[in-house]
């Protein structure tokens, strides 16, 4: 992992990225130009912020990758393992599609979603020159949205997994995040990691959210998982946290392209 200082805005990268020249990032909350609560960095509208803030920060964080500012493709996150593959960047007027995970071959392409503790996840194909992302909260996490991704690759493109450089960025850590025993029931079916779940006084459960990830794309057999291992609950000063800041926060960036 490598932190990167540009024009304000501070960012994270991945050793494992960057020697193959992938541009990406996952973007701290400085060097925005959003109001409290949502300072700095804000991506999102869907909290209260500006339209017009949120335009200028997204052009901020295309002038810290060296790419275009009308290049930029996302999508309307709903907590799903629905995957879209586009050819295009989505024009600013044009309506949001509903989906949690991008696919992309083209260079003119860059991916990005938005977070505040859910597990980000970036992919890249090294044979057939393949990105993607996906945003996993503990719905699309049981869901299987990063199997989901790799299927498409493998449908769409002839991605093998085991050819794949995947990254978790920075999200909520086990520490943080306490469930409800449904939950815990549901992931203890679908994982056989002892160290998925933690109990605290009998009647608390911490859920690793980056590890069921982890486990999953290890099982789709992917051999090369670079797990960033930056929890935004606990570093809320430097990421936006839904729990940190009891849903009064911004979303940060996370970007992949080719």
């Amino acid at each position: 992992m490598t932190i990167h200082k540009t024009n304000g805005l501070t960012y994270v990268k991945s050793l494992r990225l960057e020697s193959e020249g992938v541009r990406h990032g996952f973007f701290m909350r400085y060097g925005g130009c959003s109001p409290s609560p949502w300072a700095s960095l804000n991506m999102a509208t869907s909290v209260g912020d500006s339209r017009e803030n949120v335009i200028e920060n997204r052009s901020r964080i295309a002038t810290a990758l060296n790419i275009g500012k009308d290049r930029f493709y996302d999508l309307w996150q709903i907590h799903s393992n629905r995957v879209v593959i586009t050819d295009r960047p989505r024009p600013l007027e044009e309506e949001h599609i509903q989906a949690d995970a991008i696919i992309t071959n083209k260079k003119n392409v860059s991916l990005l979603m938005l977070f505040a503790d859910c597990v980000p996840i970036l992919f890249y194909d090294t044979q057939h020159n393949v990105v993607a992302i996906a945003h996993a909260g503990w719905k699309g996490t049981l869901g299987g949205v990063v199997v989901e991704t790799i299927n498409q690759m493998k449908q769409k493109f002839d991605s093998s997994p085991e050819k794949l450089i995947c990254v978790i960025g920075p999200a909520i850590s086990k520490e943080h995040y306490q469930v409800g025993l449904e939950l815990v029931e549901k992931a203890q079916r679908m994982f056989d990691a002892n160290d998925l779940v933690t109990y605290k006084d009998a009647d608390k459960y911490f859920m690793d959210l980056p590890l069921a990830n982890k486990i999953l794309l290890n099982k789709c057999g992917v051999k090369v998982v670079d797990s960033l291992g930056i929890c935004t609950c606990g570093n809320k000063e430097d990421w936006y946290s839904h729990r940190g800041d009891n849903g009064k926060t911004g979303r940060f960036a996370a970007v992949i392209a080719l």
